[in-house]
């Protein structure tokens, strides 16, 4: 059951971090099982999102391991940052609302990459070229750095569009929970790949051969060779065990 089916929007009202803070509510950007996601403006700070889990035994058991979602958030960020990778920086500890724990982050305007994909026409070659090459570089700096994102999907990057301060777009991660250690580079950018690739796929939306080359070669860079062998076998052999398991979910 989700959270609207409990609270309407108008009347959910939140007690942040700051008490003294007052705020002005956007909108829902996401909820899931009582979990949601808001975007509120604070004054002085600009955009925020605000994230928040309810308190359940679950929760709490997570907690004690360090392994709830909350926690999970902030620790993704961090490793995420140390590596060099933009993703929003948490403004506050995760911290207890009544019957929440949430978590404030600045927010970051743009579409997202499955977004872009939906739209493609309104983009040019050049765009989508440099969007393709960074998701692989992304994929890379990940893998070689010992690190996974389970859930390194399309809609979990953010394309910021250039200003005056950036002359290209820039890519954010806006969902660091599924960061975790890698012993194998060569497992970890097959699994990122392979989560890139499948939503498209699932969606029936079509994906470039041109952009998929780009990214590949990208995240492939440091492998030649007989590596390099071993890494396409290994790509298409996950690649269509996803597919194949997709179709049995339908």
């Amino acid at each position: 059951m989700k959270l609207s089916d409990f609270h309407s929007e108008e009347n959910s009202c939140f007690k942040l971090f700051d008490d003294g803070a007052t705020y002005t509510k956007i909108r829902c950007l996401k909820e899931e099982d009582l979990r949601s996601v808001w975007l509120i403006d604070i004054p002085g700070r600009g955009l925020t999102t605000l994230k928040r889990w309810p308190i359940t035994w679950k929760l709490r058991w997570k907690s004690f391991f360090k392994q709830s979602q909350p926690q999970r958030q902030i620790s993704g960020a961090w490793k995420l940052l140390a590596v060099g990778v933009n993703t929003p920086q948490p403004v506050t500890p995760v911290y207890r609302s009544n019957h929440y724990f949430q978590l404030e982050m600045p927010f970051i305007e743009g579409s997202t990459a499955f977004e872009l994909l939906k739209s493609i026409s309104d983009y040019s070659n050049t765009e989508l070229y440099l969007i393709a090459r960074e998701l692989g570089s992304i994929v890379r700096r990940l893998a070689i750095s010992h690190l996974r994102h389970r859930d390194f999907k399309l809609e979990n990057v953010v394309v910021k569009p250039a200003n005056e301060s950036q002359t290209q777009p820039t890519l954010w991660l806006i969902d660091p929970v599924g960061i975790r250690f890698s012993v194998s580079p060569l497992n970890a950018i097959v699994c990122m790949l392979d989560r890139l690739a499948i939503q498209p796929i699932n969606e029936g939306i079509p994906l470039p051969l041109s952009l998929q080359i780009i990214c590949i070669r990208a995240a492939a860079k440091s492998y030649s060779g007989k590596q390099r062998r071993r890494f396409f076998q290994m790509l298409r052999k996950q690649l269509k065990r996803s597919i194949n398991q997709s179709s049995k979910n339908d």
